[in-house]
């Protein structure tokens, strides 16, 4: 009889004490079963014991996650939280070095666990643990284990990191910036300066105050992989706390110390494998570069400034220079302005006047940098794409200008730039690292890409939006690859021009709409009785036709046949042997000897010695027994692979294996003892 649901078998451990078998019942008050399990092994005081679990971090069982408590599960039981929080506490105060690093041990192993945490803080615990870091009097394995226990307390979140005091502070950093310091210990010292400056923004003006960017370049620069983490992910733990125009200064400066080279050659492409932390904290630094963008992206064109005015000119003299200059000259200023206003709305400008399309944020004035970027540092590919749309009278022109605002505002959406940054996305992009201005460079292959999709479409004007969203579907896709370089990027966005976008949106809508549409999978429910009925009726068939199987005699020759098929009223498996090079026989010419009793047809003789695919039996009389039918009704188990007998019998050798995918025998009942129907199939496909 099943025990009740709220029951679970379970085993409890002690040292040196034979386990317990026990059905914990997990409607009782655990006081209760502290107590019948302390007094089975003759112990009192049962308030001094727990139950903890016996694998992972060993977490005490409290009345909060007995639930965890499954069948099978294994307990032990040990010393409870507060008397071990207070016997470790009190370790740490002994003159011995050895006694406080085996209560730190200790520590560490249990501060996990929120309810020993809880008794290790309201002893003042952390106190404790900050004396020792503070005092550094053992700057190898005590400090380490400190600082670890240190941590994991902290992490419970029942203490604010404001609360930790300016020394404490000041003598982590000390440990960051030593030279000659324990492996050990700095990984931990930046995880808790991270920790800090995420968490108090005064501490974290101390913290960066105290560490140099250089320091946690060289730190990032060490061929430890734990280092490097742990320091990146305190530097962009102090770029995040940073207002945008200190966090700009500060990516310069990294930039000009080669940060950037680095991370891309020693990190991202390092023989180690990146981390799911280092590449979160690559992510954030990613989106801390691209939000250096967001000023300019949320910023208008400004019609009255100098600068912006000027910075238009340039853009329409680089496409139409020589055409401005040869038929500017002698002409009065409305005929200039009206020339210049012309050569805009070549450009691919929805207005005469440029700055009504620029006035639009996002994107504001990032769209002007990109064409600006665009023009100067790829002038050939700039004034082929703008002249030879310019220059087309089939409506087919694709507008630079129009084209350029729109893509800056895709790129800012695909890469979310101004957005927040997560707390555990991982998603960056190695080519933004491998060189400088990559979102501009990026800029600069998806507008020629635009160039090169609009033509595919021979679109007009009215299919901007058309031709928009097929771009898009080209760089996401493209993005969701992360290829680790720009020309990488490059050559798979052109790998995948419209025709090939559309057949994969082809390939997913009949795979969606095969796999989740209600009316499909209604439809196939109401379709499967008929088909598998079909099925059914289609393989019963093909065995009442039979088949011609080969005979494999000890020396592996198949210079024999027989034939086997299911008789007409799916009641008898009949064969026999066949010539070679004859027709299957038919039904009635297989041999069989039968008698009919109430339960249908059976088999009256037995094997043939000589047929050596059964068991080698004889008849009653000791001669050789005609070769019989095996009724359906025997068929005890199919056999295949190595189980079966005669590939079994015939041992492991070589050229025995290739056989084993083609083997398959049926077991049927033949008296008292077990029979087999041996077969070697065809082939392969058959088999299946």
């Amino acid at each position: 009889m099943a025990p009740p649901r709220n029951v679970v078998k379970i085993a409890v451990q002690m040292p040196d004490a034979i386990p317990q078998l026990i059905q914990l019942d997990q409607a009782k008050p655990l006081a209760a079963v502290l107590k019948e399990v302390c007094d089975a092994w003759s112990l009192v005081h049962s308030e001094r014991y727990a139950l903890q679990f016996a694998d992972g971090h060993r977490s005490y069982i409290t009345e909060n996650n007995r639930t965890e408590i499954k069948n099978g599960s294994i307990l032990c039981l040990s010393t409870a939280p507060d008397l071990e929080a207070e016997r470790l506490l009190g370790g740490l105060q002994s003159g011995s070095r050895e006694r406080r690093r085996e209560a730190l041990q200790h520590l560490v192993l249990l501060a996990p666990d929120v309810t020993f945490a809880q008794e290790v803080i309201s002893r003042d615990g952390l106190q404790r643990l900050g004396t020792i870091i503070e005092d550094g009097d053992d700057l190898g394995e005590v400090l380490t284990l400190a600082l670890r226990a240190f941590l994991e307390l902290m992490e419970h979140g029942m203490v604010s990191w404001e609360t930790l005091s300016i020394p404490f502070v000041r003598k982590v950093v000390c440990y960051v910036n030593m030279n000659l310091m324990d492996a050990s210990v700095q990984p931990l010292a930046l995880r808790l300066l991270e920790s800090v400056t995420l968490s108090s923004p005064a501490l974290g003006q101390l913290v960066k105050s105290e560490v140099p960017l250089d320091r946690l370049l060289v730190h990032l620069q060490v061929m430890n992989q734990q280092l490097q983490t742990k320091a990146m992910a305190l530097l962009t733990a102090l770029l995040q706390g940073a207002d945008p125009a200190e966090r700009k200064h500060m990516l310069g400066y990294l930039w000009q110390r080669n940060l950037r080279q680095f991370i891309y050659k020693n990190i991202i492409h390092s023989a180690t494998p990146l981390g799911d932390e280092m590449a979160h904290h690559l992510y954030v630094l990613q989106a801390l570069m691209l939000g250096l963008l967001e000023p300019r992206m949320r910023t208008p064109l400004d019609p009255y400034s100098q600068e912006q005015r000027e910075q238009l000119q340039a853009l329409r003299q680089a496409a139409f220079e020589s055409e401005g200059e040869s038929l500017g000259t002698g002409l009065s200023a409305d005929r200039r302005r009206s020339l210049c206003a012309r050569e805009f709305r070549k450009l691919g400008f929805s207005n005469s006047n440029p700055a009504q399309d620029l006035e639009r944020v996002p994107p504001g004035l990032l769209a002007l940098d990109n064409m600006l970027y665009f023009s100067r540092h790829a002038p050939s590919a700039y004034s082929r794409l703008v002249l030879e749309n310019s220059s087309r009278e089939d409506k087919h022109e694709c507008p630079f200008a129009r084209s350029s605002i729109q893509l800056t505002v895709l790129l800012c959406e695909l890469l979310r730039v101004g957005e927040p940054c997560s707390e555990t996305a991982q998603d960056f992009s190695p080519m933004f690292f491998g060189q400088d201005q990559s979102f501009h460079e990026l800029f600069c292959v998806s507008i020629q890409l635009l160039n090169k999709t609009w033509k595919e479409m021979r679109a007009t004007q009215e299919d901007f939006d058309k031709v928009m969203q097929v771009v898009r579907e080209q760089l996401a896709r493209t993005l969701a690859l992360k290829p680790s370089s720009l020309e990488l990027f490059r050559t798979k966005v052109n790998a995948l021009p419209y025709g090939e976008v559309l057949r994969l949106r082809q390939t997913e809508r009949l795979h969606q709409e095969g796999t989740l549409a209600p009316p499909i999978l209604e439809l196939r429910e109401k379709l499967k009785p008929e088909l598998m009925g079909l099925i059914r009726q289609q393989r019963l068939l093909r065995l009442c036709e039979g088949t011609l199987f080969r005979k494999i005699s000890s020396r592996r020759r198949q210079d024999k046949l027989w034939f086997c098929c299911l008789s007409p009223n799916h009641k008898v498996l009949q064969y026999g042997d066949v010539e070679e090079g004859a027709s299957p026989p038919t039904l009635e010419s297989l041999p069989e000897q039968r008698e009919e009793d109430g339960a249908g047809v059976r088999v009256s003789h037995l094997p043939s010695r000589d047929h050596p695919l059964c068991g080698a039996r004889v008849g009653p009389s000791g001669q050789p027994g005609l070769l019989p039918a095996v009724a359906v009704a025997d068929i005890k188990a199919l056999l295949t692979g190595k189980d079966c007998p005669h590939v079994r019998e015939k041992g492991s050798g070589k050229q025995n294996k290739d056989l084993y995918e083609l083997a398959f025998s049926i077991s049927y009942d033949h008296g008292e003892a077990d029979a087999y129907l041996n077969f070697i199939a065809p082939s392969k496909r058959e088999m299946g």
